[in-house]
């Protein structure tokens, strides 16, 4: 998820550098910038490579955070796969044995209630 989250951050930010140019495209047909000029480009590329750097970052946040989600979802179903094998290869085997157990117990000859009484 690292090379995905890096990924996307360096295509949002490239996306960036090119509003940046379309942008300023004009103003960097000349050789020579006036005061103005500089600022305006200077503006121009705060508001569209600094916000595509905000917006990289999130995104690049959100698929870190997605990414660890998925990982925790993954262990969560491995964990529910080996519960399940547990129970299946210690448990019921052992529920099986004590049910025998119990069963011969109740088929030996037991006096009943009411020769106990007497």
């Amino acid at each position: 998820m690292k090379v995905v989250s890096a990924l996307v951050r360096s295509s949002i930010l490239l996306f960036g550098v090119m509003v940046f140019l379309e942008q300023a495209g004009s103003l960097l047909s000349e050789g020579q910038f006036t005061w103005g000029e500089r600022r305006v480009m200077g503006l121009t590329a705060l508001v569209s490579i600094g916000g595509c750097l905000l917006a990289a970052w999130a995104a690049g946040r959100l698929i870190a955070v997605l990414g660890e989600l998925f990982d925790a979802l993954a262990d969560g179903a491995e964990a529910s796969w080996r519960t399940v094998q547990l129970l299946e290869t210690q448990v019921v085997p052992a529920l099986n044995r004590i049910a025998s157990a119990l069963e011969d117990e109740s088929k030996r000859t037991e006096p009943s209630l009411k020769e106990k009484r007497r």
